[in-house]
């Protein structure tokens, strides 16, 4: 599968993405909000790629971004795939290589849409630390509200974090 923008097309990931997705997943800045709290291995991020990447059933899906040119440029995931209540999370990495190109707008977009239109989704939500502007810009600019805050949610080894909670329906 194949969803296709105008500078971006996001893929599912193949083998030739097992080193970005081993350096991405393994660096510690990342981690607060994957709550991964141990390296993965190259055998397993092998394995999670050459597993079919279903998300009926495993109730998640990454996706890799690369542009028209070919550079792998960071991924988007869903998870929390719930498709009785019609709902799924979203959560994205742009490299930083490719920040502050309208990439990371572009790939929400896109995924977006696949889940309203495709997946027949109500509503899509992402959660954001608090001190991420810039994903908190990257998603309302996207079309998405905040709509609550987890008090108190993450820890990062010296105080905690507030996590805001946002959300777009399919009717907006």
């Amino acid at each position: 599968m194949i969803l296709s923008g105008k500078t971006i097309e996001l893929i599912k990931p193949t083998s030739v993405d097992v080193d970005a997705i081993f350096k991405w997943e393994n660096d510690p800045e990342h981690w607060l909000v994957s709550y991964t709290v141990a390296p993965y291995s190259r055998d397993q991020i092998l394995r999670f790629v050459e597993n079919d990447n279903d998300l009926y059933a495993d109730q998640q899906m990454r996706m890799m971004i690369y542009t028209k040119s070919h550079e792998r440029a960071g991924c988007v995931d869903l998870f929390d795939f719930d498709p009785k209540n019609k709902r799924v999370g979203i959560g994205i990495l742009v490299d930083a290589a490719f920040r502050g190109k309208g990439i990371g707008y572009e790939a929400i977009e896109l995924i977006t849409q696949f889940c309203f239109v495709e997946l027949e989704m109500h509503s899509v939500y992402a959660e954001v630390l608090e001190n991420n502007a810039s994903s908190q810009h990257l998603f309302e600019s996207s079309g998405y509200t905040q709509k609550g805050v987890k008090r108190d949610w993450v820890w990062n080894g010296s105080q905690y974090l507030d996590q805001l909670f946002y959300q777009r329906f399919t009717d907006q």
